[in-house]
This record gives structure tokens, sequence and C-alpha cells, in this order.
């Protein structure tokens, strides 16, 4: 296995990496970076890794991962800790990193998605990834990004998603759209302070999707206009008038697996 060594920060590949911060870099360069030991392992079992990233003083600790990159034929690129530490958003790198090919979000929806959620301009990139990682967990199919909505391949969202980003498919719409184009098929819960309780729902349709709303204004009027809609909230019985919203959707998420409905 071939690996190429950089050491200057003015090399134009480490300039490349390093604008990958920014949304729009990612979206110009089709790339985004997956630091550290653990989503490094995600990337490459998920086989989205196009290149490794790994600081020439840790390439003893990570030889599982340079294993890993020779099986899928990979490009190495061993940085010094200068240069490795440039390229990286953390403020401790690990010493390693995954160079991953950005999936195309603006796909159509497969009509097999039957368990999915939808984020309504939630801009908080952690609330993102843990949205990710708990559908994850709960076995849901798919995350629906509307308008607003942080990007799940920046860095802090992609740490909070553990790895749930190489697993669950996320797909970029006009949400008040795409809603109603499944309204037919799933039902469309929205949390809503003058909603029905949402512990007495009643399923009528095979599918299901959890709408989650802006951290602040909350689920937009467009969306609340979509036909089908189902407006509910979640019992305050102390002094909170809200939830975070990804801890929200997390309990709405495990109360239908709970059910199954």
């Amino acid at each position: 296995m071939e690996k190429l060594y950089i050491t200057s920060l003015q090399n134009p590949l480490v300039k490349a990496w390093r604008a990958l911060k920014d949304a729009k870099a990612r979206a110009e360069q089709g790339l985004f970076l997956a630091e550290g030991d653990h989503l490094t392992g995600e990337a490459l079992t998920a086989h989205a890794a196009a290149a490794l990233l790994i600081a020439d003083q840790e390439q003893a600790r990570y030889q599982r991962h340079l294993d890993a990159a020779q099986g899928q034929n990979l490009p190495v690129y061993v940085l010094s800790d200068r240069a490795m530490g440039a390229v990286c958003d953390a403020k401790t790198p690990q010493g390693v990193a995954a160079l991953c090919r950005l999936p195309q979000l603006h796909q159509p929806l497969p009509a097999d998605k039957l368990k999915i959620a939808a984020l309504d301009g939630v801009q908080d990139p952690g609330n993102v990834g843990t949205m990710l990682r708990t559908l994850d967990a709960a076995g849901f199919d798919a995350l629906l990004l509307g308008a607003g909505t942080a990007d799940p391949f920046s860095p802090k969202a992609l740490r909070a998603t553990m790895g749930a980003a190489f697993r669950v498919p996320v797909y970029a719409c006009d949400l008040p759209q795409q809603l109603g184009a499944i309204a037919d098929t799933h039902d469309l819960y929205a949390g809503a302070l003058d909603g029905k309780p949402f512990f007495e729902r009643v399923r009528t349709h095979p599918g299901v999707c959890v709408i989650i709303g802006n951290e602040g204004a909350g689920i937009s009027d467009a969306v609340y206009a979509v036909p089908g809609i189902q407006r509910v909230k979640l019992p305050m019985a102390g002094g909170a008038e809200s939830l975070n919203a990804s801890v929200a959707g997390a309990i709405m998420v495990y109360d239908i697996v709970r059910l199954g409905k």
C-alpha cells in the first residue's frame, strides 16, 4: 500500500480538506471528513471512505484502519501533526480521519421508507446528529431535511451521529411538498402546544412520520397547512413549556417502537 506523505500546510490537498469544515466547500467537492477513531471505523465499515488520513506518529495506533484501507484499495495520506490539526475540526484531533463521499441528498423518497422522521428548520447540528443516532437505534428508515435544517455532514453533527450518518439515509426536500406526497401512506405527527396528546394517537396508515420543528419557532405554518397533518403534544406535568428538539423526537420515535404503531 502506497502512502503519500504531506507535511506542509500550504499543500493544495490540505487546503482543500481544511475547507471541508464549511458546507459550501463540502457541496463543491462532494466530500466530507469523518474525524476520529470511531467515525473513521464506521466510514470504512460502510465502504463510504474515499481516502484515509492519518497522523504520522499515529500509524501504529491505527493499524486496523490502515489494514481496512488497504483492503479497500484506498489512498492513504500520512500527515504531519500540524497538517492533521489544520484539517480536523476537533480541538484535540485523534490523529485519524476518513475522507468520505457526500451522499446525493436530493433524491426521491423510496416508497418502502415507512418509518421516518422529518426536521423542519432544526438549526442545531447537535440536534440533527442526535436525531440520526436515535433513528438508527430505533430502526427507522430515513430522515427528511426541510429548508433551514443544519447540515448532517458538518463536523459537529457527524460527531453527534456516532456513525448513524452511514446507516440512515437522508433526503433533503421541500418538506411541505414531500409530506403532502406521503400523506396517503403515512400518519404525519407534528408537535404543537395546542395538539392532541401524542400517547393517545390512533394510527390509520401503514407508514409514520414524526416531524420536529425549529428549536425556537417550532414547526412552520407551511408544514402545519399540509392536509393530513396531526397536531400532537407530549404531556408537560412540570413547569417546563417544551423539550429539547431531539429529546422530544426521541420520545415520540420510541413510543412508536414500543407500541409498534
